[in-house]
């Protein structure tokens, strides 16, 4: 951990793991925005539309807002697509056909279909103790859920395959971020404008699907909402400067330590008991996190400085 700090500093391990907590934490409060009666189409759009509004806010502070050239406009396009609506709609399309616990298996394998993208792409540094950290992640995670994810039940293989569109959904967009990041733009500048165009197109899809119970009357689900989207927008910020500074396989290391985050919050908030073997994954996280960091910081070059 010593080595990793020294050559790349605190600043992008502090982000990561920032990101797996948050991320972990959507589970927990989508279920109480959910059990308060507002559909999980309201969840997401409303949610999106704040981030989009503060993120704009912050732009009109910063006197620097996102650009919106013809590259800028299609990175924001993909990333929206990738990031957001590709795997939200394909979550919600097949949960209703496979058991939870499988789904979250074939979603948590996010970083191996990041490294294998990496690989394809040429975005990131490959190395031996890079891809032994990722494994070693897989490892982690996969012994929490795969009691979880246990069924006697089925699964029709078409749904198994729109399922692990999921991770190759977040895996292209880890990449294509590094890849493709637009010139002469800062991460809050590409975190507005991915912001405003994935709330544009939520709220597009949610004129077929919009229920106006969604807004009728305030409650608890509606405070809940308020606060991811506080939360998103430190979230999407990280997401773009630890892609910024660290590339892609850095970064989707997040997914493991959101599966882990994931359980103590429920732990937490809705008093579930975690199997025993949750804490020695957690050990197994943090020694991947050692050699998956054990490399020079990668910096995705752009025509401004970051303030």
């Amino acid at each position: 951990m010593l080595t990793m700090i020294s050559s790349a500093g605190l600043r992008p391990v502090l982000y990561l793991l920032f990101l797996g907590t948050s991320w972990g934490l959507y589970f927990s409060l989508m279920k109480i925005a959910a059990l308060s009666g507002i559909s999980y189409v309201g969840i997401l759009t409303l949610t999106t539309v704040g981030v989009g509004i503060g993120m704009s806010g912050i732009a009109l502070l910063r006197a620097r807002k996102p650009l919106f050239t013809l590259q800028h406009c299609v990175f924001y396009l993909v990333c929206a697509l990738s990031g957001y609506l590709v795997p939200m709609i394909l979550e919600l399309w097949v949960i209703a056909h496979m058991p939870a616990g499988l789904l979250t298996l074939i979603v948590s394998i996010s970083p191996l279909a990041t490294l294998l993208f990496a690989w394809m792409m040429k975005t990131d540094l490959i190395n031996l103790p890079r891809v032994s950290g990722i494994l070693l992640g897989a490892f982690a995670v996969f012994a929490i859920l795969l009691p979880d994810a246990h069924s006697s039940e089925a699964v029709a293989w078409h749904w198994l395959l729109l399922a692990l569109a999921v991770p190759a959904s977040y895996a292209i967009h880890h990449n294509y971020t590094a890849r493709c990041w637009p010139d002469g733009s800062d991460s809050y500048q590409v975190a507005c404008g991915e912001a405003i165009v994935a709330s544009l197109l939520l709220i597009g899809i949610s004129m077929f699907h919009w229920q106006w119970e969604d807004v009728q009357s305030w409650n608890e689900g509606h405070s809940v909402i308020v606060f991811m989207a506080l939360i998103s927008l430190i979230d999407i910020y990280i997401y773009f400067e630890v892609i910024r500074l660290k590339g892609p396989i850095f970064c989707s290391h997040a997914n493991y330590f959101m599966v882990v985050s994931g359980v103590i919050w429920g732990m937490l908030i809705f008093a579930e008991r975690p199997s025993p073997l949750m804490w020695i994954s957690a050990l197994l996280l943090i020694a991947s996190l050692y050699l998956i960091g054990d490399r020079k910081p990668k910096q995705v070059t752009t025509a401004v400085d970051e303030v």
